[in-house]
């Protein structure tokens, strides 16, 4: 478990908490559907569902990023066959948390947490035109390394980031 502080961002927002970040390996049925409807809102038609994400659970790794008792955010990642890198898969933050500093905080604490298992590079794919990942993702070291066109069907383009992960 990893705590971290979420930043004031903003005239109107402010941090209310310290965020802890947990990785879940079981899930039960109220927490999968609480998951599977924060992905919905979120990333819509590309978010996990109740399927899903309890073998990203089992077989990859899910963070959890919590002030108090609520989730504000939600890391998915997997791993890749070859190597020693991770994809994460699915990454959010919920609206009512956004532009808080709980993104960059739960982004670096991941990052830390894989780093000492021994994972070399986080990558990632986003839009092209979702500005506000982008900033987040370049915010916290990753670097744009590759386009790729039609990547998730016609006209569906990706940028696919890295970061280099540092060993503790």
């Amino acid at each position: 478990m990893m705590k971290k502080k979420g930043n004031d961002r903003g005239t109107n927002s402010k941090a209310s908490g310290e965020l802890v970040v947990r990785r879940l390996t079981h899930l039960d049925p109220v927490l999968i559907e609480e998951l599977k409807e924060y992905g919905k809102e979120a990333l819509g038609e590309s978010a996990l569902d109740e399927w899903m994400l309890p073998v990203i659970a089992s077989c990859g790794l899910l963070f959890v990023g919590k002030v108090g008792e609520e989730i504000v955010g939600v890391a998915e990642i997997l791993r890749c066959l070859e190597g020693h890198d991770l994809y994460l898969e699915g990454f959010y933050i919920r609206d009512a948390y956004r532009r808080r500093g709980y993104g960059k905080a739960l982004l670096n604490s991941i990052k830390e947490l894989v780093a000492k298992e021994g994972y070399e590079r986080l990558l990632v794919t986003l839009a092209p035109e979702n500005e506000a990942g982008l900033c987040l993702y370049q915010s916290t070291g990753f670097i744009e390394i590759d386009y790729l066109p039609d990547h998730y069907g016609k006209g569906r383009h990706r940028l696919l980031l890295k970061h280099i992960l540092t060993p503790p």
